[in-house]
């Protein structure tokens, strides 16, 4: 197989690759190669989604995104414990008579 090393690539275009990349879970190098052939005409076409598949919603968060879900969450570890009186961690000891 051939390499090829590319240069003055526009920053668009890196990050469009780069956010492909995180999206599907890809290396950079197996993007770049599904993008050029997909141009070429080479690429065998996406399977069809299954209905009811959850796979295609498959995605990470970038930095700032988890960054604001962990703030978010984080504001919860504030809250109260208000569970109800009869649900204890500690097992409760028997009476006496």
């Amino acid at each position: 197989m051939a390499d090829f090393l590319l240069r003055d690539i526009d920053e668009r275009v890196a990050e469009r690759i780069k956010e492909i990349a995180r999206q599907r879970g890809w290396p950079l190098n197996d993007v770049i190669l599904h993008l050029v052939k997909q141009a070429l005409g080479l690429s065998e076409p996406d399977p069809p989604a299954v209905p009811g598949d959850i796979a295609r919603l498959l995605g990470t968060w970038d930095d700032e995104e988890a960054r604001a879900f962990n703030e978010a969450m984080s504001a919860f570890t504030g809250l109260p414990d208000d569970a109800p009186h009869y649900i204890d961690d500690k097992p409760s000891k028997p009476k006496p008579p």
